[in-house]
């Protein structure tokens, strides 16, 4: 069985010093130390958190700026498109005004060149038809 004695009264006593000194020696300093470790942890964690929010914040103003200039060369391209067909239908009334002006032109100096040929050949037919007719009455 368990004695119970005086030997029994010093090692508690001696245990309970034991743990006093290691109390200040070893654990105070150590869970100061942790707390100390928390604290910066906490405070990483927080400046974590922060350039996370902010990075997510530019993000959206970047996504948002990147679809206001899509939209903006969506319109751009729209506008140049239109400015270009109006450029291609002045080009094209310019070109057939060209053209209607050149045909006209043409003609024009077809009909003054058949009428001179037609000229020149009633005059030949009014000479061979006085030859024929002299060569038919002879």
């Amino acid at each position: 069985m368990l004695d119970l004695n005086i030997t029994l009264l010093f090692q508690l006593v001696n245990f309970f010093i034991a743990l006093y000194v290691l109390n200040i020696l070893l654990i105070r300093p150590i869970r100061a130390i942790l707390r100390e470790r928390k604290a910066k942890m906490d405070e990483v964690e927080g400046e974590a958190e922060a350039f996370e929010r902010e990075a997510s914040s530019r993000l959206a103003n970047y996504e948002a700026e990147l679809t206001a200039a899509r939209h903006e060369a969506a319109r751009n391209r729209e506008a140049a498109r239109a400015a270009g067909a109006v450029e291609q239908q002045s080009l094209v009334a310019t070109a057939q005004s060209k053209a209607q002006a050149m045909l006209a032109s043409a003609q024009a100096e077809v009909r003054a060149e058949a009428e001179s040929t037609l000229k020149s050949l009633r005059a030949q037919v009014k000479s061979l038809a006085g030859k024929l007719a002299t060569k038919l009455m002879s």
